[in-house]
């Protein structure tokens, strides 16, 4: 089965241009500032070596999109304090990192691994999706997500094999985040009020997602929470329905680990704190669209009740009530 996604545009990030240059050594010296510093080779027909990196920075992470123009060796070594997820939107490239060598096409991506050292050779036409995340922030995620301490660092299986469903849906919320940097929603110079949600996202996404020395402490029972744990992180989130809250503060509020709080939503409500807290915005909202007048904007309704794209909150209102807010608004019959 192929895998659908949100379209993504011909220039990714194009609105966050870092370089577009044909000097060797300026694309290098450029691109070392954001990672690390690397050996690049163009290979053979060097003569269309043409690079262009677009670059939007985050919190914990960044997102990025990369092209050469032509064949080119990296040899970058340890990345020493970050991991890169790396997503080829065309063309192909050979990676190793420590003792594993992937062939990476659209189907298979690759992680490489801070403490591994890394050498890749992308082949001509090879574009792709980079997502760079910080290592002391995916550690410190990981050990909130199992409530424990973890004293080794991490280390994912290099492969990433894109047609394992957990990992699509991880993908789909990879290139939803750049859709949203496209429209300077969040990431770059514009930190969105949410952005500490969608790196959580995408950072405990991957670490349940991508094989790698702990998951099998991920998908692995977890303690059971108690009644009073969840009736705390329940009412944390109707204290702060117009907020930006994460999992992560959730579960710190309710006293347990992330994981277990996930676990015991999915058994208690058969959805994720996320959706749990989703549905009560959506809940809030249709009570405020009985409550205040016609004369109040669908958008003011939105905000109030902790959704910030109104698109998407219009498409969830229906889904759940029926009608529009719109609709609501006009039949008053609360009035």
């Amino acid at each position: 089965m192929e895998r659908a996604f949100l379209r993504i545009s011909a220039d990714p990030l194009g609105g966050h241009r870092l370089l577009h240059s044909t000097d060797v050594e300026l694309v290098r010296a450029t691109v070392a500032e954001q990672f690390c510093d690397h050996d690049l080779i163009p290979g053979p027909a060097h003569d269309s070596f043409n690079a262009c990196h677009n670059h939007a920075e985050g919190q914990s992470l960044s997102l990025n999109y990369i092209r050469y123009g032509c064949d080119v060796t990296i040899n970058p070594g340890e990345l020493t304090d970050f991991y890169l997820v790396q997503i080829p939107l065309s063309g192909g490239a050979r990676v190793r990192n420590g003792r594993k060598t992937v062939e990476a096409s659209q189907r298979v991506g690759t992680v490489l691994n801070p403490t591994r050292e890394t050498q890749m050779i992308w082949y001509e036409g090879c574009e792709k999706l980079l997502l760079q995340i910080d290592a002391t922030a995916l550690h410190q995620m990981a050990e909130r997500i199992l409530g424990q301490s973890i004293l080794h660092p991490i280390v994912f299986d290099p492969e990433v094999r894109l047609k394992a469903p957990c990992l699509q849906n991880w993908e789909r919320k990879f290139r939803a985040a750049v859709a949203v940097a496209d429209q300077n929603g969040a990431f770059g110079g514009r930190q969105h009020k949410h952005q500490a949600l969608f790196e959580e996202e995408l950072i405990a996404g991957f670490l349940m997602a991508q094989p790698s020395t702990i998951h099998h402490m991920m998908t692995q029972a977890q303690p059971h929470v108690s009644s009073p744990q969840i009736n705390r992180a329940r009412s944390y989130m109707l204290e702060h329905l117009a907020d930006p809250i994460t999992v992560a503060q959730i579960a710190a509020a309710a006293g347990c680990s992330i994981r277990s709080l996930q676990l015991s939503f999915q058994q208690s409500f058969g959805c994720t704190p996320i959706g749990f807290l989703q549905r009560q915005r959506l809940n809030h909202a249709h009570m405020l669209a009985q409550s205040v007048t016609r004369e109040t904007l669908v958008s003011s309704i939105a905000y109030e009740a902790g959704f910030f794209h109104l698109g998407r909150f219009s498409i969830a209102y229906r889904e759940a009530f029926g009608c529009s807010p719109r609709d609501t608004l006009l039949q008053k019959r609360f009035s």
